[in-house]
């Protein structure tokens, strides 16, 4: 890890790992109630990093689903990360393929916003080492967090209810980091329009998945068409 974690990879993951704090217990409690131990809870952090995945398969689990319809809704619903990697590829090319292999398993909702962020702020001055270092924090964070959470569970209720609140702000606060762009705000605020109108038909965070691809693609044409820049 030396050379990874410095104090300017510090500073860009501290909200993440701040914002997990909360995120992760909640995993954890709900995984306890579920009926994993820590070892499992562990493995699965590890494994399957991924947030909204995780909480959906453990809901699945809990509603005494099979193991097929819980990969395959956990499979549907991080499909957005083939697109976030599609987008941070073109910041790490001629990293080995060892680190790829890494970076790929890192990258989050949370991670490829920070990430994306700094890669577009800071140009070469934020590595791929960098990245790498935020993605380390950021995991290693849930991981600690969930696993706290479980050996809670038994002693602390905590209404799981709570989580999408804590969810919203911290995705608002890494939102916040485009606040100088006119155009990503406008993008932002659509994509929660869409997200909205979407949840009517569709379930297991698609309606999300959705309006993502929807508004980033309607950015996109709108920027092509005006030949704007991206800090306008």
């Amino acid at each position: 890890m030396d050379g990874f974690i410095n104090k300017k990879v510090l500073k860009a993951a501290w909200p993440i790992a701040f914002g997990y704090i909360p995120l992760g217990m909640a995993c954890g409690i709900l995984a306890q109630k579920t009926g994993f131990d820590w070892f499992q809870m562990l493995m699965m952090s590890t494994f399957l990093f991924a947030g909204s995945g995780q909480f959906i398969a453990l809901a699945m689990i809990g509603s005494g689903s099979t193991i097929m319809p819980v990969v395959m809704t956990v499979c549907i619903v991080n499909l957005r990360h083939l697109l976030y990697a599609l987008i941070l590829n073109q910041y790490i090319v001629g990293q080995s393929r060892l680190y790829k292999a890494f970076y790929a398993q890192e990258i989050v909702d949370e991670t490829f916003a920070v990430n994306h962020t700094q890669f577009a702020r800071l140009g070469k001055a934020w590595t791929g080492r960098n990245a790498l270092g935020v993605n380390f924090v950021g995991h290693a964070s849930w991981i600690a967090a969930t696993v706290a959470g479980l050996f809670l569970g038994n002693t602390i209720y905590i209404d799981t209810a709570l989580v999408s609140y804590a969810l919203i702000a911290m995705f608002i606060g890494l939102w916040s980091f485009h606040f100088v762009s006119t155009s990503l705000v406008l993008t932002g605020v659509l994509g929660g329009i869409l997200a909205l109108v979407l949840s009517f038909w569709l379930d297991h965070m698609l309606n999300v998945v959705a309006a993502t691809i929807l508004a980033a693609a309607v950015a996109a044409a709108y920027r092509s068409a005006s030949g704007k820049g991206e800090g306008e």
